[in-house]
């Protein structure tokens, strides 16, 4: 599962370009944008920028992390696997198919040790899907097995896409469908203290 990821402008110029995108596009919409930390972690239930298909343009929006489930509780991530044929979520993986730009994301291992996974030099891309609930857009991100990188740390990780994969997943559903069971590209993993645990990089 994803539970927590980073964001940060301060080493991208695509990531500054994506959150002036979304505050123009957003402005209005979300009392709290200040909830947006434009340089850390971000956490369910907080706004963050996102990519959405928009007249078959890619733009970027404000959405908050998180859909209320049916029984109660936060939905934070889907199973990509599954997310085709759950109730809950088919009808946004058919139309409404998001990206969530990051500079890496967190994972904990059975022991609670905490790694930090990235791609040196620039973004994430976490597929995702969204709803709009009570007039606001909220999403999770897709889910999928771990690859060499994450393996033995979590037995699940987000569906990370490539830079070239982001429209064809916001614009072309068949595309999306086939995307569902991508390997995600190998990540840098360090570990809490911050040391390099892991040589492979993307």
């Amino acid at each position: 599962m994803c539970g927590r990821y980073q964001f940060s402008t301060k080493e991208s110029r695509e990531m500054q370009q994506i959150v002036r995108d979304a505050e123009r596009r957003s402005r209005g919409r979300f009392p709290v944008e200040a909830n947006f930390p434009p340089a850390g972690d971000v956490a369910p239930t907080q706004v963050a920028p996102v990519l959405v298909a928009s007249g078959g343009k890619v733009v970027a929006e404000y959405q908050r992390w998180g859909i209320p489930g049916w029984r109660g509780g936060l939905m934070i991530n889907a199973r990509a696997e599954t997310v085709c044929d759950k109730p809950m979520f088919r009808r946004s993986m058919a139309a409404q198919r998001c990206v969530v730009p990051a500079s890496g994301y967190y994972e904990w291992d059975a022991g609670r040790h905490k790694y930090f996974f990235r791609a040196p030099g620039r973004p994430l891309y976490l597929a995702g899907i969204y709803d709009n609930v009570d007039g606001a857009n909220c999403y999770v991100i897709l889910t999928t097995a771990p690859n060499a990188s994450v393996e033995g740390i979590h037995d699940r990780m987000p569906l990370i896409l490539t830079h070239e994969q982001v429209r064809p997943w916001l614009t072309d559903p068949q595309a999306a469908l086939a995307l569902l069971t991508a390997v995600p590209p190998e990540l840098e993993r360090s570990c809490e203290d911050g040391q390099i645990c892991f040589d492979d990089l993307i």
